[in-house]
């Protein structure tokens, strides 16, 4: 565990100016075991500069992005797996677009190359995206719009999906608190199933996280491993207004550092 949401001057540009750009550049692509890399970036671009974008992804990338029925969904989709790979590429020395993935059984992705690649994780909603890169320890990041419209009570959904220790927390808050409550304690979920690279197969029953928005987010227990809690670490995090997030990595000691995508450095 470790402290909670960086403050907005937290989130460091990414953009390299002549006079640092080797500062800049080395202080991007070092990374060591227990440290993670936060990347945030905007999904709101204009139609024509989206189209533009298209030239990083692969084909079976450009395959599903046409599957989208809404516009909107497509082009955040493109927008944030052209991101993605040109934060990459600043770690490891190739071309955006020459960057190849390989996805788990459960379909997490993962740098087909070079071996010593940095692990990764991605979370979007509504127009903003949120990057994690690791040293190669298991890394989930979760992030969500807070003022998407509830359409099922949150209660209810808890009652079906969260740990008995996870509902009656939320139960016994005021009604007033719940929704934000109920989003601190999925993001927190959400980051963990996907950082054990597992996503929704693993059932959210099986684990205990902290449940207030005002809590230091903690993984509490495992219902598999008395001991495996201990191996994690979990923190909030914030990604900006009307947003919430969450972050687990697979290591006891972390340190944090948060940058700003900036879509003028589209290689």
């Amino acid at each position: 565990m470790w402290r909670t949401a960086p403050s907005e001057a937290e989130w460091q540009s990414g953009v390299e100016t002549q006079s640092d750009a080797e500062t800049q550049s080395d202080a991007e692509r070092r990374l060591v075991p227990g440290q993670v890399h936060l990347w945030r970036a905007s999904l709101d671009l204009p139609s024509g500069r989206t189209r533009e974008l298209e030239r990083f992804l692969s084909p079976d990338e450009l395959a599903r992005a046409k599957r989208f029925v809404v516009r909107s969904a497509r082009d955040r989709y493109t927008i944030a797996r052209a991101v993605l790979r040109n934060i990459l590429a600043r770690y490891v020395s190739e071309a955006p677009a020459d960057l190849r993935f390989s996805y788990t059984e459960y379909g997490k992705p993962r740098l087909a190359r070079p071996a010593t690649s940095p692990a990764f994780n991605v979370s979007h909603s509504h127009d903003l995206a949120v990057y994690a890169l690791t040293a190669g320890q298991p890394v989930g990041v979760d992030v969500e719009y807070l003022h998407r419209r509830a359409i099922v009570d949150r209660l209810k959904i808890a009652h079906r999906f969260f740990s008995d220790r996870e509902y009656n927390a939320l139960a016994a808050m005021p009604p007033y608190r719940r929704d934000h409550a109920f989003l601190a304690c999925w993001t927190r979920k959400e980051a963990f199933v996907k950082a054990i690279g597992q996503g929704l197969s693993c059932p959210l029953d099986q684990f205990d996280v902290t449940v207030g928005p005002d809590e230091p987010a903690e993984l509490l227990a495992t219902h598999w491993d008395v001991s495996d809690a201990q191996r994690w670490s979990m923190a909030s995090i914030d990604p900006g207004p009307d947003y919430i997030g969450a972050l687990a990595v697979k290591t006891g000691d972390v340190r944090l550092s948060f940058w700003q995508w900036d879509h003028g450095q589209f290689t």
